[in-house]
């Protein structure tokens, strides 16, 4: 074999392997030990105390991540978080914590029905968890925290840009989750205010982070569903991250009732990481992380629920067949106005 095609199929190998390292983080995570570390505890030994689990057994565990990157091994057998391993911890800007725990669990199982999933388009989540994605995060508060929390710690949108929000006295953020990009946006402007429409338990998540940014008091919070109603009275409606969760008739259906509230003037912005038109495959060197949106982010979509994520011209279309006119696009960034 040569050494091109040896490298190839080692390279193989690798991403097949991939589902056991990121199982291997999510216990790693649950079991606490991330922080535990951070805190001082740093031999297996320590850990196995800590975390009450069998000594052996974890000690592979901790070698098995230590090779993946995500810890360093002393000749002591000592570890330490590596600077990627960092973003473990439940305490660090950015961390992925909670992300960690969700695909280690109901994202991982999901996953387990994909070939049911593409023989027949439905999400294996609802046949693996028996209710629909939504459905079941109402009815499980765990979860629903687990969630919340992985998608609290995503970066306010990049397209967040002084461009886009020019002129916008008041924006009502329409499934504005945690409330991170309304934070954003009335931290820069301190005469700007804001609306944020959101299910109750994340409203109620959106009002603790808004009171630490300090905007509370210029920001009024409606808790309801945005299949029955949008508040008006903006002149900028935002919805980040919220129509990739939906397929092109539910999706309608938010873009009609946001389009209904919007008084005259008012501008729409979407907030997506856009598809590019035709799949670009990854340099080797570059790994699936590198890009800020993949296909395979795609696939997580086609388990879990009914939405899925679109190019540029897919979500043209899907403003058009709404009553919306594309006033421009930018990276990751619709505007649009009634039609």
């Amino acid at each position: 074999m040569s050494e091109k095609r040896d490298y190839q199929r080692k390279r193989l190998l690798g991403m097949l392997r991939a589902t056991w390292v990121a199982q291997a983080c999510s216990v790693f995570t649950i079991l606490g030990l991330p922080d535990r570390i951070a805190a001082g505890a740093n031999t297996a030994a320590e850990l196995a105390a800590v975390a009450n689990v069998e000594p052996v057994a974890l000690r592979r565990l901790l070698g098995a991540l230590a090779e993946a990157g995500i810890l360093r091994e002393a000749a002591t057998g000592r570890y330490e978080l590596s600077p990627v391993g960092e973003y473990l911890r439940s305490d660090v800007p950015g961390s992925v914590r909670s992300t960690a725990v969700l695909y280690g669990e109901e994202v991982y199982r999901s996953f387990d029905g994909l070939l049911e999933t593409v023989r027949t388009g439905r999400p294996s989540f609802s046949e693996r968890f028996g209710l629909p994605f939504y459905e079941y995060l109402d009815g499980n508060p765990g979860f629903a925290a687990t969630f919340n929390a992985a998608m609290s710690a995503a970066p306010v949108s990049r397209a967040l840009t002084a461009d886009l929000l020019d002129g916008a006295r008041t924006i009502v953020d329409v499934g504005g989750g945690d409330g991170g990009l309304l934070a954003e946006a009335l931290r820069r402007d301190p005469d700007r205010r804001g609306v944020l429409a959101e299910l109750p338990e994340a409203a109620a998540q959106a009002r603790e982070r808004l009171a630490e940014a300090g905007v509370l008091d210029r920001v009024r919070i409606v808790a309801g569903s945005f299949f029955d109603e949008v508040p008006g009275g903006g002149d900028l409606y935002v919805l980040c991250h919220v129509l990739h969760n939906w397929n092109d008739a539910n999706a309608g259906r938010v873009l009609a009732r946001v389009r209904a509230a919007m008084p005259a003037g008012a501008r729409l912005a979407v907030l997506e990481e856009l598809l590019p038109s035709t799949a670009q495959p990854l340099t080797a060197s570059a790994g699936a992380w590198a890009a800020p949106r993949t296909r395979i982010v795609d696939l997580l979509m086609l388990v879990l629920m009914e939405g899925r994520d679109r190019t540029a011209e897919e979500y043209t279309k899907l403003l058009v067949d709404n009553g919306f006119a594309v006033k421009s696009i930018t990276q990751d960034a619709i505007e649009a106005v009634p039609a």
